[in-house]
């Protein structure tokens, strides 16, 4: 009876065991896999960059972060909820929050935002053609200065 038991209590180790390494195998699949994209962004009056990258399971993260002071530093989880949209939870280092809608143009390029929203992004996209999808302040312009945005 003893026995018995003891050679369970292995089995249910060596499950355990055995799907944690899945999961673990699994989580560095998609860090290998995942493909990286520069973002832009227009939040209130400051333009950002960074990078998204994109998982195989259509979820990703977005890194933004300012140049100038004081600085202004913004992440989020992106999720693909249908073929070609989806949503991303953004959070700020002022503390603004928003959940965002987003589109996507091709396999790794997207945007989100309104004509009148205080928050656009663009993934995947150079700042040229991004500046068609991202929304200045009333009485600003975005500018593409070399290989960045600027607000004028």
């Amino acid at each position: 009876m003893k026995r018995h038991a003891y050679t369970r209590s292995v089995l249910l180790l060596a499950g355990a065991l055995l799907l944690g390494g899945c999961a673990a195998v699994n989580d560095a699949t998609m860090r290998a896999l995942a493909t990286s994209a520069p973002a832009l962004a227009v939040i209130g009056e400051r333009v950002l960059s960074g990078e998204v990258l994109l998982y195989t399971d259509r979820s990703g993260k977005l890194q933004l972060r300012s140049e100038g002071e004081p600085a202004l530093s913004c992440m989020g989880a992106l999720r693909y909820t249908a073929t070609s949209s989806g949503t991303v939870n953004l959070s700020c280092s002022d503390g603004r929050q928003a959940q965002l809608p987003f589109n996507a143009l091709g396999e790794t390029s997207g945007y989100s935002g309104t004509v009148s929203g205080p928050i656009s992004f663009t993934y995947g996209l150079a700042p040229e053609p991004a500046r068609a999808w991202l929304t200045a302040p009333p009485g600003k312009r975005l500018v593409v200065s070399g290989d960045a945005l600027r607000l004028e």
